[in-house]
């Protein structure tokens, strides 16, 4: 067995702020990030040495092992590295002698020797990463809900817990707001062909419920919707009168990518001069950067104006089974129309539908879209769960 454990409790907040006390700075990870990873990995260091005592005090053998020890290889990227390779050979020394072998998640070395920490959801990573170098039978991930929701079950109360799910569609609904998995483990599940076990911590009973996140997962065949997920923080923009042709869509989207922003929708239509309109939705938290980005694009084409909206969310409708039915985008849209949503923005793949409604309006949304589709959700069939959300 090889466990991989995170920071408890508050550990890592509370290192962070230490961080921000001696340095007198909220820029602690701009300012001193390799220092901040050097600190933080403290946190699952800390748990993982806790853990093999305990262990040990038990009668079994147990041995922990940090991130480099376990020779978790990154890039040099520090506070948000991204795994490279998993040699593992010491793990797998560590499993032959018959030890229950803990490592601490969320950290890694580069190959300059240096410390670095894989940024939000790097114990997952850590564990699905292990999971495919060890070729795991499937890795299992206890944390404080019994598995993933068809939406989030602290908004709304008939939630329920999906059996099983695909990677393509998980993928879509952790990138899409749900919280119980990281959309970079999803990414290397699917790559290695790991299976990965969703679950509580707090729960005993063998029959509880739990999500397995499969290749191909074996439900029934007119499953229209996965689950429901929603984003707040959004925005949206709309540059008006540039002149028509891929040159100046071009000119748009690379100087918003040079400036490391993250263009989620977008859209180009001719508007009534024979110029083009062009709209694109963005995080919110970048949208002045994005609006001083365009104006000087604005400048170097000649001509345009640029609008935005803020307070937005994005809702994901998220299935495979959508764009075989029917009637599904005119329920969608019939649904929030009833409910009093106004859709500002759409954009589809092959497993989602994304709407971006008011902020406000969020939850609302979700309840209604969740209601009007519940007899077509994943885990119909009763399998209900009962957990903090």
């Amino acid at each position: 067995m090889v466990v991989v454990v995170s920071a408890m409790g508050d550990t890592t907040d509370d290192l962070l702020e230490l961080a921000r006390a001696v340095t007198g700075s909220d820029r602690v990870a701009a300012e001193h990030p390799r220092e901040l990873d050097m600190l933080l990995t403290a946190g699952e260091r800390i748990s993982m040495a806790l853990l093999a005592m305990a262990i040990r005090q038990l009668g079994e053998s147990a041995i922990s092992l940090t991130g480099s020890q376990a020779a978790i290889i990154t890039d040099e990227v520090h506070t948000a590295a991204r795994i490279t390779e998993v040699r593992a050979d010491r793990v797998r020394e560590a499993v032959d002698r018959g030890d229950i072998v803990i490592v601490a998640g969320f950290q890694g070395v580069s190959r300059t020797r240096e410390i670095t920490t894989l940024g939000r959801g790097g114990s997952d990573t850590t564990a699905v990463a292990l999971a495919a170098a060890m070729k795991a039978d499937r890795c299992e991930i206890y944390t404080d809900v019994p598995g993933v929701y068809t939406a989030d079950p602290r908004k709304v109360k008939e939630a329920r817990v999906i059996p099983e799910i695909s990677y393509a569609e998980m993928l879509e609904l952790a990138t899409s707001g749900a919280q119980v998995m990281h959309a970079r483990a999803v990414e290397i599940a699917s790559r290695f062909g790991v299976d990965i076990w969703v679950g509580s911590s707090f729960t005993e009973h063998p029959d509880a419920p739990g999500t397995l996140i499969t290749r191909t997962p074996k439900r029934m065949e007119d499953l229209v919707l996965t689950g429901i997920a929603a984003q707040g923080g959004q925005a949206k923009l709309i540059i008006r009168g540039i002149p028509a042709g891929m040159r100046s869509v071009t000119a748009v989207l690379v100087a918003l990518a040079d400036a490391g922003i993250s263009v989620d929708m977008i859209a180009e239509a001719r508007d009534s001069g024979g110029g083009s309109q062009l709209e694109a939705t963005i995080a919110e938290a970048q949208l002045a950067d994005a609006r001083r980005v365009i104006e000087r694009v604005l400048a170097e084409l000649g001509g345009g104006q640029v609008e935005w909206s803020g307070s937005l969310a994005r809702v994901a409708l998220v299935g495979s089974g959508m764009h075989q039915r029917p009637g599904v985008y005119a329920r969608a849209f019939r649904t929030l129309l009833e409910a009093g949503v106004e859709v500002s923005a759409v954009s589809t793949s092959g497993i989602s539908i994304t709407l971006w409604v008011p902020e406000e309006k969020q939850d609302a949304a979700v309840a209604a879209l969740h209601g009007a589709f519940s007899l077509e959700l994943a885990g119909a069939e009763g399998n209900q769960g009962e957990g903090k959300g």
